[in-house]
């Protein structure tokens, strides 16, 4: 029980403090004892990937902060966004589709729009705010690195991360995104 609740917990904060959708696989609690262990990997992790951003891209501390605050600032949204998006995948799953009224496939359809709509609209703003701050080319540079970042927590999962890891890829948690990617996050 124990040993499923740490990966979940470790993609949990990572998601959270990346600014990224989390995930509806991984509800499993933190143990009672656990609560501050998690709580210092989460300010870790923050740590970590803030110092990366700022290492990498030259950010002063004006920059890093308010990087912070904008990925702060659309975190809920984006996560309210990424659970609809896997309700609605979780409904093209059910095999009573093929039986469906017309009515009803055109309610899902409309749904599949109006999500990649309000995905768009919440990338559109957030990248307005990034470039307030950060040139386009730093901009591409957080994305990747976003990008990286979720990789390898994927790899972890999976258990191919540093270090070989226990899981064997099976039962594990999934990225909502429907592309792949950390909450449409592709610079490529």
């Amino acid at each position: 029980m124990i040993r499923k609740a740490i990966p979940c917990l470790v993609l949990a904060a990572i998601f959270t403090l990346a600014g990224t959708p989390t995930f509806a696989g991984c509800q499993t609690n933190p143990p009672a004892g656990g609560q501050r262990q998690r709580l210092e990997l989460e300010q870790r992790l923050q740590r970590g990937f803030y110092l990366q951003i700022q290492t990498q891209l030259k950010l002063d501390a004006t920059q890093v902060e308010k990087l912070q605050g904008v990925m702060r600032s659309f975190q809920e949204e984006r996560m309210t966004l990424s659970r609809a998006q896997a309700s609605l995948r979780y409904k093209l799953r059910d095999p009573g589709l093929v039986d469906m009224p017309e009515a009803e496939a055109t309610g899902l359809l409309q749904e599949m729009v109006s999500l990649q709509e309000q995905e768009l609209s919440l990338y559109k703003r957030e990248q307005a705010q990034f470039l307030e701050f950060v040139s386009p080319v730093q901009l591409i540079r957080i994305y990747r690195l976003r990008d990286n970042l979720g990789q390898r927590v994927q790899q972890l999962r999976q258990g191919r991360g540093q270090g070989g890891g226990r899981g064997n890829g099976s039962g594990g948690v999934g990225f909502l995104d429907r592309t792949g990617t950390l909450g449409g996050w592709n610079p490529r």
